[in-house]
Protein backbone atom coordinates (compact mmCIF):
# COMPACT_ATOMS: atom_id res chain seq x y z
CA UNK A 1 0.00 0.00 0.00
CA UNK A 2 1.14 3.53 -0.72
CA UNK A 3 1.99 5.68 2.27
CA UNK A 4 -0.53 8.20 3.52
CA UNK A 5 1.33 11.49 3.88
CA UNK A 6 -1.15 12.66 6.53
CA UNK A 7 -0.90 9.49 8.61
CA UNK A 8 0.99 9.26 11.90
CA UNK A 9 2.87 5.97 12.07
CA UNK A 10 4.90 6.69 15.19
CA UNK A 11 4.73 9.02 18.16
CA UNK A 12 8.06 10.41 16.93
CA UNK A 13 7.11 11.69 13.47
CA UNK A 14 10.79 11.94 12.49
CA UNK A 15 10.61 8.18 11.90
CA UNK A 16 7.58 8.32 9.62
CA UNK A 17 9.64 8.21 6.41
CA UNK A 18 12.02 5.45 7.54
CA UNK A 19 11.51 1.83 6.49
CA UNK A 20 10.91 -0.16 9.67
CA UNK A 21 13.03 -3.03 8.34
CA UNK A 22 16.12 -1.49 6.77
CA UNK A 23 16.05 2.27 7.46
CA UNK A 24 15.85 3.37 3.83
CA UNK A 25 13.34 5.94 2.62
CA UNK A 26 9.82 4.52 2.91
CA UNK A 27 7.47 4.93 -0.04
CA UNK A 28 4.86 2.38 1.07
CA UNK A 29 3.34 0.92 4.21
CA UNK A 30 3.28 -2.71 5.25
CA UNK A 31 0.99 -4.78 7.46
CA UNK A 32 2.57 -6.43 10.50
CA UNK A 33 1.83 -9.29 10.34
CA UNK A 34 1.31 -9.69 6.62
CA UNK A 35 -2.22 -10.65 5.62
CA UNK A 36 -0.92 -13.94 4.22
CA UNK A 37 -0.84 -15.18 7.83
CA UNK A 38 -4.47 -14.18 8.43
CA UNK A 39 -7.88 -15.27 7.21
CA UNK A 40 -10.59 -13.17 5.63
CA UNK A 41 -12.37 -11.11 6.74
CA UNK A 42 -9.24 -9.35 7.88
CA UNK A 43 -9.21 -7.49 11.22
CA UNK A 44 -9.92 -3.80 11.13
CA UNK A 45 -7.17 -1.31 11.99
CA UNK A 46 -4.36 -3.79 11.44
CA UNK A 47 -0.88 -2.65 12.52
CA UNK A 48 1.04 -0.98 9.68
CA UNK A 49 4.55 0.46 9.50
CA UNK A 50 6.43 2.49 6.87
CA UNK A 51 8.30 0.32 4.39
CA UNK A 52 10.48 0.76 1.30
CA UNK A 53 9.53 -0.86 -2.02
CA UNK A 54 12.45 -3.29 -1.90
CA UNK A 55 11.55 -4.76 1.50
CA UNK A 56 7.84 -4.81 0.68
CA UNK A 57 8.45 -6.89 -2.45
CA UNK A 58 11.19 -9.18 -1.19
CA UNK A 59 9.47 -10.14 2.04
CA UNK A 60 6.18 -11.07 0.36
CA UNK A 61 7.74 -14.00 -1.53
CA UNK A 62 9.29 -15.46 1.61
CA UNK A 63 6.16 -14.86 3.67
CA UNK A 64 4.06 -16.88 1.25
CA UNK A 65 6.51 -19.77 1.57
CA UNK A 66 6.64 -19.59 5.38
CA UNK A 67 2.86 -19.26 5.76
CA UNK A 68 2.21 -22.29 3.53
CA UNK A 69 4.91 -24.34 5.25
CA UNK A 70 3.41 -23.67 8.69
CA UNK A 71 -0.08 -24.56 7.48
CA UNK A 72 1.24 -27.85 6.09
CA UNK A 73 2.76 -28.66 9.49
CA UNK A 74 -0.46 -27.71 11.27
CA UNK A 75 -2.71 -29.74 8.98
CA UNK A 76 -0.21 -32.58 8.60
CA UNK A 77 -0.56 -32.66 4.82
CA UNK A 78 0.92 -31.09 1.70
CA UNK A 79 -1.92 -32.26 -0.52
CA UNK A 80 -3.74 -29.13 -1.79
CA UNK A 81 -6.98 -31.11 -2.04
CA UNK A 82 -6.82 -32.01 1.66
CA UNK A 83 -5.66 -28.69 3.10
CA UNK A 84 -8.53 -27.00 4.90
CA UNK A 85 -7.22 -23.43 4.91
CA UNK A 86 -8.54 -21.80 1.75
CA UNK A 87 -5.66 -19.38 1.27
CA UNK A 88 -2.98 -22.08 1.31
CA UNK A 89 -5.05 -24.47 -0.79
CA UNK A 90 -5.52 -21.81 -3.49
CA UNK A 91 -1.83 -20.88 -3.37
CA UNK A 92 -0.78 -24.48 -3.99
CA UNK A 93 -3.28 -24.96 -6.80
CA UNK A 94 -2.09 -21.73 -8.42
CA UNK A 95 1.61 -22.48 -7.79
CA UNK A 96 2.25 -26.25 -7.96
CA UNK A 97 6.02 -25.65 -7.91
CA UNK A 98 5.72 -24.15 -4.43
CA UNK A 99 3.64 -27.11 -3.31
CA UNK A 100 6.20 -29.55 -4.72
CA UNK A 101 9.05 -27.63 -3.11
CA UNK A 102 7.47 -27.76 0.36
CA UNK A 103 6.41 -31.40 -0.14
CA UNK A 104 10.06 -32.31 -0.76
CA UNK A 105 11.04 -30.59 2.51
CA UNK A 106 8.58 -32.42 4.78
CA UNK A 107 9.54 -36.06 5.13
CA UNK A 108 7.33 -38.43 7.10
CA UNK A 109 9.08 -41.49 8.51
CA UNK A 110 6.06 -42.77 10.41
CA UNK A 111 6.80 -41.94 14.03
CA UNK A 112 9.14 -39.08 13.10
CA UNK A 113 8.61 -36.17 10.68
CA UNK A 114 11.61 -34.19 9.46
CA UNK A 115 11.04 -30.55 8.49
CA UNK A 116 13.87 -29.54 6.17
CA UNK A 117 12.68 -25.95 5.88
CA UNK A 118 14.67 -23.18 4.22
CA UNK A 119 16.24 -21.57 7.24
CA UNK A 120 17.28 -18.32 5.54
CA UNK A 121 13.74 -17.66 4.35
CA UNK A 122 12.28 -18.33 7.80
CA UNK A 123 14.92 -16.09 9.36
CA UNK A 124 14.13 -13.20 7.00
CA UNK A 125 10.41 -13.41 7.75
CA UNK A 126 10.97 -13.68 11.50
CA UNK A 127 13.29 -10.67 11.36
CA UNK A 128 10.63 -8.71 9.49
CA UNK A 129 7.89 -9.59 11.96
CA UNK A 130 10.00 -8.84 15.04
CA UNK A 131 11.30 -5.49 13.75
CA UNK A 132 7.81 -4.54 12.58
CA UNK A 133 6.30 -5.22 16.00
CA UNK A 134 9.07 -3.27 17.74
CA UNK A 135 8.56 -0.33 15.42
CA UNK A 136 4.79 -0.32 15.73
CA UNK A 137 4.52 -0.89 19.49
CA UNK A 138 7.66 0.72 20.93
CA UNK A 139 8.80 3.15 18.21
CA UNK A 140 12.04 1.15 18.40
CA UNK A 141 14.05 1.34 15.18
CA UNK A 142 17.23 -0.75 15.38
CA UNK A 143 17.97 -2.18 11.95
CA UNK A 144 21.55 -3.36 12.51
CA UNK A 145 21.19 -5.12 15.86
CA UNK A 146 22.24 -8.74 16.16
CA UNK A 147 19.61 -11.19 17.38
CA UNK A 148 18.93 -14.80 18.29
CA UNK A 149 15.85 -16.75 17.22
CA UNK A 150 14.18 -19.63 19.06
CA UNK A 151 11.32 -21.61 17.52
CA UNK A 152 9.05 -24.36 18.81
CA UNK A 153 6.04 -26.26 17.53
CA UNK A 154 3.26 -25.72 20.05
CA UNK A 155 2.18 -29.35 19.73
CA UNK A 156 5.63 -30.48 20.88
CA UNK A 157 5.96 -28.08 23.83
CA UNK A 158 5.33 -29.29 27.37
CA UNK A 159 2.80 -27.50 29.60
CA UNK A 160 5.66 -25.89 31.51
CA UNK A 161 7.29 -24.66 28.29
CA UNK A 162 3.99 -23.18 27.12
CA UNK A 163 3.43 -21.49 30.47
CA UNK A 164 6.85 -19.87 30.33
CA UNK A 165 6.44 -18.84 26.69
CA UNK A 166 3.05 -17.20 27.17
CA UNK A 167 4.12 -15.38 30.32
CA UNK A 168 4.14 -11.60 29.62
CA UNK A 169 7.44 -9.74 29.65
CA UNK A 170 8.42 -7.63 32.65
CA UNK A 171 10.88 -4.77 32.19
CA UNK A 172 12.46 -2.07 34.33
CA UNK A 173 12.68 0.50 31.52
CA UNK A 174 9.80 2.40 30.02
CA UNK A 175 9.06 2.07 26.29
CA UNK A 176 9.42 5.19 24.18
CA UNK A 177 7.39 8.18 25.40
CA UNK A 178 3.89 8.24 23.83
CA UNK A 179 4.48 4.90 22.09
CA UNK A 180 1.62 2.41 21.85
CA UNK A 181 3.45 0.06 24.18
CA UNK A 182 3.75 2.73 26.88
CA UNK A 183 0.01 3.29 26.73
CA UNK A 184 -0.78 -0.42 26.86
CA UNK A 185 1.67 -1.72 29.46
CA UNK A 186 0.71 -2.30 33.07
CA UNK A 187 2.75 -0.77 35.88
CA UNK A 188 3.72 -3.04 38.77
CA UNK A 189 4.68 -1.26 42.01
CA UNK A 190 6.63 -3.06 44.75
CA UNK A 191 5.12 -3.46 48.21
CA UNK A 192 7.30 -0.74 49.72
CA UNK A 193 6.55 1.59 46.76
CA UNK A 194 10.24 2.25 46.05
CA UNK A 195 10.44 0.44 42.72
CA UNK A 196 8.23 -0.30 39.76
CA UNK A 197 8.37 -2.46 36.66
CA UNK A 198 6.34 -2.65 33.49
CA UNK A 199 4.29 -5.64 32.40
CA UNK A 200 3.70 -6.17 28.69
CA UNK A 201 0.62 -7.84 27.28
CA UNK A 202 -0.17 -10.26 24.49
CA UNK A 203 -1.94 -8.69 21.52
CA UNK A 204 -4.20 -10.87 19.40
CA UNK A 205 -4.34 -9.74 15.78
CA UNK A 206 -6.68 -12.56 14.79
CA UNK A 207 -7.92 -15.39 16.98
CA UNK A 208 -6.19 -18.72 16.26
CA UNK A 209 -4.06 -17.11 13.55
CA UNK A 210 -1.66 -14.56 15.05
CA UNK A 211 -0.71 -13.00 18.38
CA UNK A 212 2.42 -11.25 19.65
CA UNK A 213 4.07 -9.72 22.70
CA UNK A 214 6.82 -7.07 22.83
CA UNK A 215 9.02 -6.47 25.88
CA UNK A 216 8.84 -2.95 27.38
CA UNK A 217 12.60 -2.43 26.95
CA UNK A 218 12.49 -3.49 23.27
CA UNK A 219 14.97 -6.35 23.55
CA UNK A 220 12.58 -9.27 23.06
CA UNK A 221 9.61 -10.12 20.87
CA UNK A 222 7.56 -13.29 20.72
CA UNK A 223 4.68 -14.34 18.52
CA UNK A 224 2.56 -17.34 17.57
CA UNK A 225 1.59 -18.11 13.98
CA UNK A 226 -1.49 -20.21 13.19
CA UNK A 227 -1.58 -21.66 16.72
CA UNK A 228 1.27 -23.82 15.47
CA UNK A 229 4.66 -22.09 15.51
CA UNK A 230 5.92 -20.25 18.59
CA UNK A 231 8.82 -17.84 18.00
CA UNK A 232 10.92 -15.68 20.28
CA UNK A 233 13.49 -13.13 19.08
CA UNK A 234 16.13 -12.00 21.56
CA UNK A 235 17.83 -8.79 20.37
CA UNK A 236 21.44 -8.47 21.52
Amino acid sequence: NAMNSNKTYYADDRLNNCCAYCGDFAETEDHVPSRCFLNQPYPQNMPVVPCCHKCNYEFSIDEEYVSCFIDCIKENTVDPHKIQREKTRKTFLHSPKLQERIASQIRDFGEVTIYDYEKDRFKRVIHKLAWGHLAYENDAISWDNQYNVSMWLLQEMSDVQKQLFFKPYIGDLLPEVESRSLLNNFVLISENNNACSFLSQWITVQENRYSYCVSPDSNKVKFVIADCLAVEVDII
